[in-house]
């Protein structure tokens, strides 16, 4: 009997190791052309963000990372001079990245984490709006010293509306779709040229939205903690502009 128990414990010795060391969640994938590139993982923390490990790409172009979470968390890959991909991880998951090369991270394909893919397509339809955005607002600015600048102005307002109206859509919908997850957050602080698309003063459902889902799911997480205090700062100012009106 009692070395069937010690064996036991030599067996649970043995497992409580390997996953130690192993970790409880995997990231890894493919991304070719960049061999001999250092690749870094990256915590993205509420104010901060923390290297926590790199990995050098090899010719395959494969590479692997593996962490023991304890809560889910925003992390994010980096590749030189300036290529990021952000994503979710959560306690047991097997996260797979693809890409044809460092320059098409753009079309990446993101497997086993839904929210993660859905808002990779999101930042994909977001850099079309600001680039058309952007565009527009070139163009307006070239026009500065033109006689009917106002009239001109004003049809490029017109034209701007649209852009705007699609990018609050977009970021919306995510957020009604995604309410469980901490990539709504990143969806808050997006924004159209120099201004965020979605306010506390004029879109607080949404934010309170995320607030009550992230508190539920995911009681303690760092993420979901600052984004209480952020709307409970929100109120505060709100309170205070009524008071001065």
């Amino acid at each position: 009997m009692k070395r069937l128990i010690f064996s036991v414990l030599i067996l649970l010795i043995i497992v409580s190791c390997q996953t130690a060391r192993e970790g409880n969640t995997k990231v890894a994938g493919n991304i070719r052309g960049v061999p001999g590139e250092l690749m870094k993982l990256v915590e993205v923390g509420p104010s901060n963000s923390v290297v926590i490990d790199s990995v050098i790409i090899g010719k395959s172009g494969d590479f692997s990372f593996h962490l023991n979470l304890k809560e889910p968390g925003l992390y994010l890959l980096s590749l030189p001079p300036n290529n990021i991909l952000i994503f979710e991880l959560r306690p047991g998951d097997t996260v797979g990245i693809k890409s044809g090369g460092i320059s098409h991270l753009e079309d990446v394909i993101i497997t086993g984490s839904p929210s993660s893919s859905d808002m990779k397509k999101f930042f994909n339809a977001t850099f079309r709006n600001r680039r058309v955005y952007d565009s527009l607002q070139s163009s307006l600015l070239s026009h500065q010293g033109d006689p009917d600048f106002a009239g001109f102005s004003k049809k490029l307002d017109e034209s701007l509306k649209p852009v705007w109206e699609n990018q609050h859509t977009l970021e919306t919908e995510y957020v009604n779709r995604h309410l469980n997850s901490l990539t709504s957050l990143l969806i808050l602080n997006q924004g159209i040229g120099t201004s965020p698309v979605l306010t506390f003063h004029n879109d607080s459902v949404y934010f309170l939205k995320i607030d009550s889902s992230l508190g539920r799911s995911f009681p303690g997480n760092k993420h979901a903690v600052f984004h209480h205090n952020r709307i409970i700062r929100e109120r505060e100012m709100e309170a205070v502009k009524k008071q001065t009106r």
